[in-house]
């Protein structure tokens, strides 16, 4: 996967952090995150930090119920991937097939591009999906396609996250201001620090100090990834202290993800277009950050290659479904112009 402006990532992030830390507990939570994000963007009015403010709390809330949701369902035992087919189907079940199908064909082409630099495979670097029409089961299948694109960005970055952590060469106590909030934070108030860190990549995006996002990301889409990074480093954290399994964490970091995909697949078909950031490379590259800042040993080798060939071998299978609709699609396009 390519690399990103990591130097400006943890320096912004560790910014919001260290403020967070040192703030004026007896201000609101919320006033505080107004005002530290006009003081890192003057050219922002006061009433406008207030409501950007309230949208990122908001927006963080939203994300903590859908996985709220997920968690409830996989614990009855529904799978992950049926839970997003299913609300899916809710999301788009006033809106023509047709229209509904290409705006998740769309989706699912984008969780595909973004898999597949995850996983550094190019295979559908710059294929395009064309409009197809649509009936009940193609669009049901459609949006199991998209569960199971949403499991393999799980463990794509939890692959990465890992491999960046053993790559780093940092001490098994990096910890610090930063590192103790996060791992508190986890405890008491994990919303607070997954607004502290939307905060800060809505920041570094305004200020045009990273790449990775364009500056049209919305705030809901920040807040979705910046949620899944803290939920997915924080399990990982916890699986290399040995407070949870491996399994155990890469199963968290998929219900992390699936839920974000949720409320993107949501979103897309409310607004009728499939606008949403390649959001594996980006999750990872958040996710990579808050993670060095855990006190938390380095994984070994060992590990990160048996989460890399669970990814690997998932990508792998849903790679053969890639390549067979791209075949089709080629045909298709072959038999329009021979007719």
């Amino acid at each position: 996967m390519e690399k990103y402006d990591y130097s400006q990532r943890d320096s912004i992030v560790g910014n919001f952090v260290t403020s967070y830390t040192e703030r004026d507990k007896s201000i609101d939570f919320s006033v505080w995150l107004a005002e530290k994000l006009q003081h890192e963007m003057p050219d922002m009015a006061a009433d406008a930090s207030q409501r950007l403010s309230q949208e990122i709390i908001g927006a963080v809330d939203g994300y903590d119920r859908t996985l709220n949701d997920l968690n409830k369902a996989v614990d009855a035992g529904q799978s992950k991937d049926e839970w997003l087919a299913s609300n899916l189907q809710e999301a788009y079940a006033d809106m023509p097939i047709n229209e509904a199908g290409n705006i998740l064909q769309q989706l699912d082409h984008k969780l595909i591009v973004s898999n597949s630099q995850l996983m550094n495979d190019d295979v559908v670097d710059i294929v395009e999906v064309e409009a197809a029409d649509w009936n009940e089961y193609s669009i049901k299948n459609t949006a199991v396609n998209i569960g199971q694109q949403a499991l393999m960005s799980g463990l794509g970055v939890a692959s990465n996250i890992i491999k960046a952590n053993m790559e780093s060469g940092e001490s098994t106590d990096i910890g610090g201001v930063v590192g103790q909030v996060l791992q508190a934070g986890m405890d008491t108030a994990v919303c607070e620090v997954k607004a502290v860190v939307a905060g800060a990549v809505k920041t570094a995006v305004e200020k045009g100090l990273t790449s990775i996002l364009p500056a049209g990301t919305s705030v809901g889409s920040i807040c979705d990834m910046a949620c899944t990074a803290v939920e997915s480093a924080a399990a990982l954290a916890d699986a290399a202290i040995g407070k949870i399994t491996l399994t155990e964490a890469l199963d968290r970091a998929g219900r992390a993800c699936v839920a974000a995909v949720c409320r993107f697949g949501a979103g897309a078909l409310k607004m009728k277009a499939a606008v949403i950031p390649f959001v594996g490379p980006a999750i990872a590259w958040l996710g990579e950050g808050l993670f060095k800042h855990m006190e938390s040993p380095q994984f070994a080798d060992d590990v990160h290659n048996v989460v890399r060939n669970t990814a690997k071998a998932t990508w792998e299978g849903i790679k053969q479904k890639v390549e067979s609709l791209l075949n089709k699609q080629a045909h298709s396009v072959k038999e329009k112009l021979l007719t």
